[in-house]
């Protein structure tokens, strides 16, 4: 009898050729918002207002968990102290995070209020497309350092 097995089908030229194209095209239009983003100063004070917004969202998560795990580790023993110890500077540490980001997130998005602080970088875009493309989507190099 023969045995079954659930490797897929092999992908046929056209689906090959189809997700290569997707692939051009999301990268294609990751490079274009990122350049289009980053080159205007209210752009990527609005951008980095949303990463802070994002890293908000996963800290009160995360504070909700440390709350949690110090409430049932509220009288600990002896030798539980130390870890206990270690998750409230984890959760003092949260706490401070999320305040710097709650304080820059603003005072980024009140940048974009004031059509003094609004600005755009001079050279051309092509300049900044390739820089994003060189980033974001080439091998890093191993010997590089950080």
């Amino acid at each position: 009898m023969a045995r079954r097995t659930n490797k897929p089908a092999p992908k046929t030229f056209q689906q090959r050729q189809t997700e290569r194209r997707l692939a051009e095209e999301r990268e294609r239009s990751i490079v274009e918002d990122m350049a289009s983003k980053y080159t205007c100063s209210n752009g990527v004070a609005r951008d980095f207002a949303g990463q802070c917004e994002e890293r908000l969202d996963d800290l009160d998560f995360d504070l909700l968990c440390s709350k949690l795990a110090l409430d049932f580790w509220a009288d600990p023993s002896n030798q539980a102290h130390p870890v206990v110890d270690l998750l409230r500077e984890v959760e003092a540490e949260r706490r401070r995070y999320h305040a710097a980001l709650t304080k820059l997130r603003e005072r980024l998005l009140d940048h974009t209020k004031s059509e003094q602080a609004h600005h755009h970088l001079g050279l051309p875009i092509e300049h900044y497309r390739q820089q994003v493309r060189e980033r974001i989507f080439s091998d890093p190099d191993p010997t590089a350092g950080p």
